[in-house]
């Protein structure tokens, strides 16, 4: 209860966490910045987003397999600095050739879901356990999404960004 006086009530304790969380998480996906292209910045920020749940697993729950009640002063999904750093890597790939989009924010979404899912899937231990084994199949299935959205200058993504 010692918490509590800290905190007015259990929203803002939770609230404090999920901003805390996210917080965190920028800063994992910042690290991908340091690639050389906008290609190699989308395909490491993949890897940033399997990292921190690898290495974060209940701050990943919280911020993405929880149910938040709708009155909570969370910000909307489309409206989180996470989710706007992907959208910039996307626009920033579709402004080189590399991926040809007409909305950077759909393309974003569906980077997220594939790569949430997959990481849901493994954490819920449906995958098989092996962590190399698995960093390989978020790569490859990464690179066959971004084949999908395809621009001229796309090249095969390097797998290795995956190997932490």
């Amino acid at each position: 209860m010692a918490i509590y006086r800290h905190f007015p009530g259990r929203d803002a304790l939770l609230e404090s966490v999920v901003r805390q969380g996210h917080d965190r998480f920028l800063t994992y996906l910042q690290a991908a910045m340091a690639a050389p292209t906008p290609q190699a910045r989308l395909v490491r920020s993949g890897a940033q987003y399997l990292r921190f749940a690898l290495e974060h697993p209940r701050d990943y729950g919280v911020l993405f397999l929880e149910a938040v009640d709708a009155s909570a002063k969370a910000p909307r999904w489309q409206d989180a600095a996470t989710f706007r750093f992907l959208v910039d890597r996307v626009r920033e790939c579709a402004d080189a050739g590399v991926l040809a989009v007409d909305d950077p924010e759909d393309v974003a979404l569906s980077i997220w879901a594939h790569i949430h899912g997959l990481v849901s899937l493994h954490l819920a231990r449906k995958l098989p356990p092996d962590q190399r084994a698995f960093r390989r199949l978020c790569a490859h299935s990464l690179g066959q999404l971004m084949r999908a959205f395809a621009g001229p200058r796309l090249r095969p993504i390097d797998e290795k960004a995956f190997d932490d």
